[in-house]
């Protein structure tokens, strides 16, 4: 082979080195670009509970409709900070605050005895 057909073979896989390199990074920095930043939306909410985990690791509330979000419904919410759900009891009537996590977990942001 001749030198300059070697000078083209080394341009053609630096180019395409290049080129795959290019692909890659646009590819890593497309997919982290998908990810949330926007905090969650948090829903109000009134309901009863109905039964607590253990350790009080989470609550099943007999929720009211939520306006524009959905219909009555028994769901399990789990609480953000554990001490969230002491002094709650089974039959209670609550508000609540909560968000829905991207794995369709719901998290309690804040509860109150309603009286």
């Amino acid at each position: 082979m001749n030198r300059s057909m070697n000078s083209r073979l080394r341009a053609v896989h630096l180019a395409r080195s290049l080129l795959l390199g290019t692909a890659l990074v646009t590819s890593l920095t497309g997919s982290c670009s998908k990810t949330s930043t926007a905090a969650p939306r948090v829903h109000h909410a009134t309901g009863a509970v109905r039964s607590l985990g253990p350790g009080r690791a989470y609550a099943n509330i007999a929720h009211d409709d939520i306006p524009g979000y959905m219909s009555a419904m028994t769901m399990s919410f789990e609480p953000q900070r554990p001490a969230q759900l002491d002094g709650i009891e089974v039959g209670d009537r609550i508000a609540f605050d909560f968000y829905e996590t991207e794995d369709a977990r719901r998290v309690l942001t804040r509860v109150e005895k309603r009286r």
